[in-house]
């Protein structure tokens, strides 16, 4: 630029405006980042009281989401049937009252009783069915040959222990053919009722309610006469999260944790209602009239039937089928219960057999059914009263052997 010449004043005014647009841009780059600091931040301190809140309050984890509330004994928890009442009292038994009583083979570990804090649940490694299975090696007509004289081999047997009443249910959940003796007759199930309990406990987890995270503190209550490894070994104070009393209820029959499950699932009333939509032959909650094994006329709630259990434990392998991580759990308790089947007796040891009984030793009422994942997947229930376990097991085994043999006969 010359001397006595001044600058271009343009030219200034656009500098002027270069300079103020770079420090907007900065200004504006420095908000965002401070902004998304902030958030993440936030989002932090969101997730950290999130998992507090979870293990503060496990029960109460996906309230937020819905506008269900937990139950209360005078409502229904879960979605009535079509046509199916819901009740709200149960029939008073006229002439007894059931005390399930349940042994079990295993013996009992150690317990240290000074502690009481609730030990978080292990889950075992999952039991999956097979995948696929080997082909029928007979015709259809030969098949329905061999399930006539499954029928009338069971039936023969019945006949022969005149002195014993036994019930008896066969379902193929592959073929979806079924035979049976006495199934429609009531039954006393004791401890294998927790197998359709269960599996309305966990339908109503998957809906909402409540969670098995939930602890449970043992109070000391106890119904005498039953049993119950919690109440034997522990004082009260001691605490268990839901999903320990939901397996030592299927492993070990323990009676205060089935009671505990049935007061979280809103009481029997609530149970029946969902039950009765898979199969109500038998209602569990009025009073069944029957003549049991020694020719005694017997009336009182809490019977079932074969037909019915069989149907639940039908229902639970579809329902396992299409929503495997609904009740996964339950069907991992049934394969490791530490209660020994007699159906292994007849089907061996390296077939697995998910499974829960019931004994109960005031009526000689012993039951035991499973789900067996033998060459085809079935359902067997078998029923008995008679004068002693040791009996029951030898009947159980018994006919188990016959369905054994009839599908080996298939393949």
């Amino acid at each position: 630029m010359r001397r006595g010449q001044y600058p271009n004043p343009t030219f200034l005014n656009k500098a002027e405006g270069i300079k103020k647009e770079r420090h907007t841009k900065t200004v504006v780059a420095i908000a965002i980042v401070v902004l998304l600091v902030l958030t993440a931040i936030f989002i932090k301190i969101g997730a950290n009281m999130q998992e507090l809140y979870e293990r503060e309050y496990p029960d109460l984890v996906g309230a937020a989401t819905t506008t269900t509330t937990e139950p209360t004994e005078t409502e229904p928890s879960i979605p009535l049937p079509i046509d199916v009442p819901y009740e709200t009292e149960v029939s008073e038994p006229t002439e007894e009252v059931l005390v399930p009583v349940i042994a079990t083979e295993t013996t009992v570990e150690t317990i240290d009783v000074t502690d009481l804090s609730a030990q978080i649940f292990v889950e075992a490694e999952p039991f999956y069915f097979r995948s696929s299975y080997p082909l029928q090696t007979i015709s259809h007509e030969q098949r329905d040959v061999l399930l006539d004289y499954l029928k009338q081999s069971v039936l023969d047997y019945i006949n022969s222990n005149s002195n014993e009443r036994i019930c008896f249910r066969y379902i193929n959940l592959d073929n979806g053919e079924t035979t049976g003796i006495n199934d429609l007759e009531p039954i006393v199930p004791a401890g294998s009722f927790a197998l359709p309990i269960e599996m309305t406990y966990w339908h109503r987890v998957s809906m909402g309610f409540g969670s098995p995270n939930y602890i449970i503190t043992y109070d000391g209550s106890f119904v005498p006469g039953n049993s119950s490894n919690i109440a034997a070994n522990y004082p009260p104070g001691k605490m268990f999260y839901l999903r320990t009393l939901a397996n030592l209820a299927v492993t070990t029959n323990d009676d205060y944790a089935l009671s505990v499950l049935i007061d979280r699932c809103s009481g029997m009333n609530t149970i029946w209602t969902y039950l009765s939509s898979i199969s109500g032959y038998t209602n569990y909650t009025e009073n069944s009239t029957y003549t049991d094994y020694s020719g005694t006329l017997l009336s009182g709630p809490g019977r079932t039937s074969c037909y019915d259990m069989a149907a639940y434990a039908e229902a639970l392998y579809y329902g396992y089928i299409r929503e495997p991580q609904v009740y996964q759990p339950l069907i991992d308790d049934l394969y490791y219960t530490s209660i020994r089947s007699p159906f292994t007796t007849s089907f061996g040891e390296d077939v697995p057999v998910l499974h829960v009984s019931g004994r109960n030793e005031n009526f000689h009422a012993y039951t035991d059914i499973a789900i067996i994942d033998a060459s085809e997947p079935i359902v067997l229930i078998v029923y008995s009263e008679c004068s002693s376990y040791d009996r029951a097991q030898t009947i159980q085994a018994d006919i188990s052997g016959f369905v054994a043999r009839y599908l080996e006969s298939c393949h």
